[in-house]
């Protein structure tokens, strides 16, 4: 299923048909917004294909539901049985606890330019390693890479 990107829906009234499809076994594809997951995903540029999220795990990109009801999707950092540690890649705060009953779906591709990629990319898995790794230092290098942004449109 492919979400129409041209039309403006609130995730809210789309959830109840994006569930019913994962549920199916159809993947839907959407497009991302918000900042959260930056650099990894673009704020109303990128799309992320969602599937059924059978064994998620530390890495993974999965759409949850906060207990107060907002749809976020963020990266696992940290897996615990079914306790999750989950923080947005552009994020310097930890979500904990987060359930496995909370996960909706997980991104198993996204696209960019009209290139695809998938988790398991190499690429792809390496900057998540370092991104998780580097947690604690997160906000340092978010700094240093917008003062490097900005110093490059001079």
């Amino acid at each position: 299923m492919i979400i129409n990107q041209n039309a403006a829906y609130s995730i809210n009234d789309l959830m109840p048909l994006i569930e019913e499809c994962i549920s199916n076994g159809t993947n839907v594809k959407m497009q991302v917004s918000g900042i959260s997951m930056t650099p990894i995903l673009h704020n109303l540029k990128d799309t992320v294909t969602l599937a059924e999220a059978h064994n998620v795990k530390k890495y993974d990109i999965v759409l949850h539901r906060r207990e107060n009801g907002e749809y976020i999707l963020h990266r696992i950092i940290k897996k615990k049985g079914d306790v999750l540690t989950i923080a947005g890649d552009f994020e310097t705060e930890k979500e904990y606890p987060v359930y496995t009953r909370q996960v909706i779906a997980k991104v198993v591709a996204f696209c960019r330019n009209g290139k695809d990629y998938k988790p398991e990319d190499f690429i792809i898995r390496l900057y998540s390693r370092i991104w998780v790794l580097i947690f604690p230092l997160r906000q340092h290098v978010l700094y240093l890479l917008n003062v490097l942004r900005r110093i490059a449109h001079v």
